[in-house]
């Protein structure tokens, strides 16, 4: 079980609010400079940038919470709880296999938009990272949802406001939350539903283990398993159309 966290849910709310904003800002303008059918220009600096930007405000958000309440590291987000050795390749292993579901889960999806009539469209890092033809590139750019996203995502939803909500309101309403807006932060309707539920064990992850680097972890490889997929090193449609 998770333990309980001294700080307040306006506390924690304050501390992600930056970054979901910055976000939603961050899409609203690619989709205004590009239109939304077209993948943003991938440029290699803005994204080193950026991604530093994320990382070091995360580290931020941390570092004011240890701060105020005078905690380490380890019993502000958790990194020692556990049988490291057993948890970890656990964590990484669960990340590939939870894929599977998810794409069931998205086909899903795509079914019930093309009876609505609702435009069907990737997540907008996958049609960027689609659409980059150096390899080089494509090493770089996977460096957001394999190390970046996991790190910043986890910190903040998981480690900062999910114990916030855990300690003030009912448990479903602190699994709730910090999933919703997980799922709405990537804004692609499309990925609502099976980021919403893989939301959902990234928080139990937490919550049973006490350690930030499992969900962490989970996050990272179901990122990297996407990556191979989207850049085709995982054939699936070429093995959907063989069986």
């Amino acid at each position: 079980m998770l333990d309980r966290k001294p700080w307040k849910i306006w506390e924690a709310v304050l501390l992600i609010s930056p970054f979901i904003l910055a976000v939603a800002f961050a899409h609203l303008a690619a989709q205004h400079t590009t239109g939304a059918s077209t993948p943003p220009e991938f440029s290699l600096n803005q994204f080193l940038l950026n991604s530093a930007i994320f990382v070091a405000y995360a580290a931020c958000a941390t570092g004011i919470l240890m701060s105020k309440y005078d905690l380490n590291l380890d019993l502000t987000l958790g990194f020692k709880t556990g049988p490291l050795t057993e948890l970890l390749p656990v964590a990484f292993l669960i990340g590939f296999a939870v894929v599977p579901f998810m794409l069931i889960l998205q086909m899903a999806c795509i079914h019930i938009f093309q009876k609505l009539n609702i435009p069907i469209e990737a997540q907008e890092s996958i049609r960027t990272l689609q659409s980059i033809d150096s390899p080089l590139e494509v090493a770089v750019f996977s460096i957001m949802p394999v190390l970046q996203a996991p790190l910043v995502e986890e910190t903040l939803f998981r480690g900062i406001l999910f114990p916030a909500l855990r300690s003030a309101l009912p448990r479903w309403l602190a699994f709730l939350i910090p999933a919703l807006l997980f799922a709405v932060v990537h804004a692609n309707l499309l990925s609502v539903v099976p980021l919403f539920v893989f939301a959902l064990l990234l928080t139990w992850q937490y919550e049973k283990t006490g350690n930030i680097l499992c969900p962490m972890l989970t996050h990272a490889s179901f990122n990297l398993c996407n990556i191979l997929i989207a850049t085709g090193v995982i054939p699936l449609d070429k093995l959907f159309s063989e069986s």
